[in-house]
């Protein structure tokens, strides 16, 4: 027999029709002959088959099939407990037919419970198609006939199940369904114990059993997953920290949660019942047009609740202003149907309000105090560019208006620099077409000519059908003016550390017995004879060649300022590899790092400077005399630098000048010539000066007055250019001889 299904009668293998012909007293006799058996059952129901309708006799069928007649009624009573002959008594014989209608076996593998029959033995009598699909039973292995326990179903053979069998057999009270869960794969059954005779079956006359299990597994955890479904929408409407009222189409409130009683301040729900819900949140109107709209809206209210608490919500323990973030919603059914209830979920945003509107003024704040402006630039893919937003200092910092908005960022571009015009426009077009960051900077010329420099950075923003710049616009003038300085200023020392006479270095100490040189200028092979390189041995190379009865301090000054991280300084004769001699003065100052001193200083050459400290002391004396000449002087000296447009600055003046001019000499020296003394005749001094400083030819001037009034000297000059390209002259007081030529140009007068 195949274990892994029923067959049906009308296949001709069904296996649950054991032979009764003989007297079985053990399992292998109760098997023996399957296959005659199963023909004989084939044959009698085609017997039948072929008399339908007319109804036969035991006799008949014995007599027709050549059986033995009390085989044939037994098998009739087999076909007739499963529906699938007739019996019509009549008289005391009994006829019988082919049933017309579906036979159990033919229903029994259809139904999509487990189902097995025991004997009173527990010896399965039978199973459906379903049972052995469920435990997956492998195709050959017996099961009809066979002990329950000997298919090791791990799911039945276990003592609660085995006890309530044992109930059921035994006529006690028995579970009539139980759940059970299997081992391996938490499958879940729900199984149901059923006593049941089924003499053609069993034979017996004593009770069976039908056992029918029902997986449940999905049932189960759907309904488990309902559960924590219905739990978290509980505990969503209780615990949400967002109010969440349901209400009437009138406005009646049926429920509120928690955080809605703790948003509007109030305690209990039934400070809620006798309200509408228009009355409570401080806008009839607008929650009356969302009831009737019928739609899903967010919006954002505002609420007096000082005003509130007088007229209504007595009870509540907020007060000002508050602002409530709103969405409203119609309650719908399972087919998307609105009903008559509506719920709005909303939240505090007081805060938050109040939070933007300090933003906004710190905002204003920072951007009132940038140097520039914000901006935001827009680019549709339609191919349309320009501005939704300007700051409004556009005006001030670069005189272009704001309005008109749209065409701004054009106005704004015209004022471009013309060098830099073909380059600002690549770019907007390049970021445009990649939707990257943009930066740019560029000479900017302000309507009024104002030269400046201007640096654009912003940054981009995908929306549906177009990209956002969010910007700024920053004046960058002193910055540039910084850059160049600081470029020119780099160039100068560049220009003076290879114009030294001598070389930086950069020295490094991490403790007294281990320190060395970072950095060397390559300038040392040619100034001092020591290659840069190794650049680490350096320093102690360089110091072989201090001459000896300086060995001893250089080497003390480095210890000392490695213990007491100060600047060094050092000077002393130095031997050339190839034996000249020089002195040599070394400057530094340290720099204190993590775990090391730094050193940046300079080793200078001042053999030249030695040599000519001799000669300034001898020179000092020349200097003391030519000063005290100067200052002492009974003429007055007068030295100025000539300025491009014309004018003179005086650069010194000694103490005579002082005194011809009537002014103190501090008083005197930085003034403009012609600025100080405006009495001077001009242009005639003035083109005097420049014939002098051109011709470099001395000349005299006929005497003049500084200043127009009665005490003020005449004085005559001797004019004449120094080697630095600066004028002096030479001032005598001759006013005697003016006024002694004067008196008889008077005396003829007269």
């Amino acid at each position: 027999m195949q274990a892994e299904s029923i067959i049906h009668w009308k296949n001709r293998k069904d296996s649950r029709y054991e032979d009764i012909s003989g007297n079985l007293t053990s399992g292998a006799a109760y098997y023996l002959h399957m296959s005659e058996r199963e023909d004989r059952y084939a044959t009698i129901r085609e017997f039948l088959q072929e008399k339908y309708p007319e109804a036969v006799s035991i006799s008949t069928i014995s007599r027709q099939l050549n059986m033995n007649r009390g085989s044939v009624a037994k098998y009739l009573e087999v076909l007739q407990s499963h529906g699938n002959v007739i019996m019509k008594p009549y008289g005391k014989s009994k006829l019988y037919s082919i049933a017309q209608n579906v036979a159990f076996d033919d229903l029994f593998d259809y139904i999509s419970d487990a189902i097995v029959i025991l004997d009173a033995d527990l010896h399965i009598l039978m199973v459906n198609k379903s049972f052995i699909e469920t435990f997956n039973i492998r195709s050959g292995k017996k099961i009809i006939g066979n002990e329950l326990s000997r298919i090791n179903l791990a799911l039945l053979d276990n003592p609660t199940v085995l006890e309530n069998i044992d109930r059921i057999l035994n006529s006690r009270v028995f579970i009539n369904e139980m759940l059970l869960i299997e081992r391996g794969t938490d499958r879940i059954f729900l199984t149901e114990f059923v006593s049941t005779v089924i003499p053609s079956i069993s034979f017996t006359g004593k009770p069976g059993i039908m056992i029918s299990l029902r997986d449940i597994t999905t049932w189960k955890k759907t309904e488990e997953a309902l559960k924590s479904s219905e739990q978290k929408i509980r505990t969503l409407f209780e615990e949400v920290p967002s109010g969440i009222i349901l209400f009437r189409e009138d406005g009646t409130i049926l429920n509120a949660n928690r955080a809605s009683l703790d948003i509007l301040g109030l305690t209990r729900f039934t400070d809620l019942e006798e309200f509408k819900l228009h009355d409570i949140m401080c806008s009839r109107e607008i929650i009356q047009n969302l009831i009737r709209q019928g739609e899903i809206a967010e919006l954002t209210l505002s609420c007096n609740f000082d005003r509130l608490k007088s007229h209504t919500l007595t009870s509540t323990k907020k007060s000002g202003i508050a602002y409530f973030q709103i969405v409203f919603a119609p309650v719908t059914d399972k087919t998307g149907k609105s009903s008559s209830e509506f719920f709005i979920l909303f939240l505090d945003i007081t805060a938050k309000k109040i939070a933007e509107k300090q933003l906004k003024e710190r905002y204003q704040g920072i951007v009132n105090n940038l140097p520039g402006i914000v901006y935001q630039f827009y680019a549709r893919d339609s191919g349309e560019w320009g501005v939704y937003y300007v700051n409004e200092r556009t005006q001030e910092i670069y005189g272009v208006p704001t309005e008109p908005l749209k065409n701004w960022f054009d106005r704004y571009g015209e004022c471009i620099a013309p060098e830099d015009q073909e380059r600002w426009f690549d770019s907007i077009h390049d970021v445009i077409k990649r939707v990257a960051p943009w930066e740019f900077e560029g000479r900017f010329i302000k309507p009024s000519g104002e030269e400046m420099y201007i640096r654009g950075i912003s940054q981009p923003v995908r929306l549906k059908h177009e990209t956002v710049w969010n910007g700024i616009f920053l004046d960058i003038t002193d910055r540039r003016m910084a850059e160049e300085a600081l470029r020119m200023s780099e160039e100068r020392l560049r220009g003076i550390t290879s114009n030294l006479p001598g070389i930086v270095y950069q020295f490094y100490a991490r403790n007294p017995r281990e320190w060395g040189t970072y950095y060397v200028d390559e300038r040392s092979t040619e100034v001092y004879g020591i290659p840069p390189d190794p650049v680490d041995t350096w320093i102690l190379r360089y110091g072989d060649y201090i001459a000896p009865e300086d060995q001893e301090r250089w080497l003390n000054s480095i210890q000392d300022v490695i213990e007491t991280v100060k600047k060094w300084e050092f000077e002393g004769r130095f031997i050339r590899p190839d034996g000249e001699e020089m002195y040599i003065r070394v400057l530094s100052q340290p720099v204190r790092l993590r775990n090391e001193t730094v050193w940046n200083g300079i080793i200078l050459d001042i053999t030249d400077r030695r040599k000519a400290e001799e000669a300034l002391r001898r020179t000092e004396l020349k200097e003391a005399r030519y000063h005290s000449f100067f200052e002492n002087t009974c003429n007055g000296v007068l030295i100025y630098e000539p300025l491009e447009n014309g004018d003179h600055i005086i650069k010194d003046v000694n103490k005579m000048t002082a005194s011809l001019l009537r002014m103190d000499k501090e008083d005197i020296v930085g003034k403009r010539l012609f600025e100080e003394f405006p009495d001077l005749p001009d242009p005639y001094v003035r083109d005097l000066l420049h014939r002098v400083l051109i011709t470099e030819k001395p000349e005299f001037v006929a005497p003049l007055k500084y200043r127009n009034r009665e005490e003020f000297p005449w004085i005559s000059h001797y004019v004449f250019k120094l080697p630095s390209g600066e004028i002096a002259s030479f001032m005598i007081d001759v006013t005697d001889v003016v006024k002694d030529d004067a008196k008889p140009a008077k005396r003829k007068a007269k």
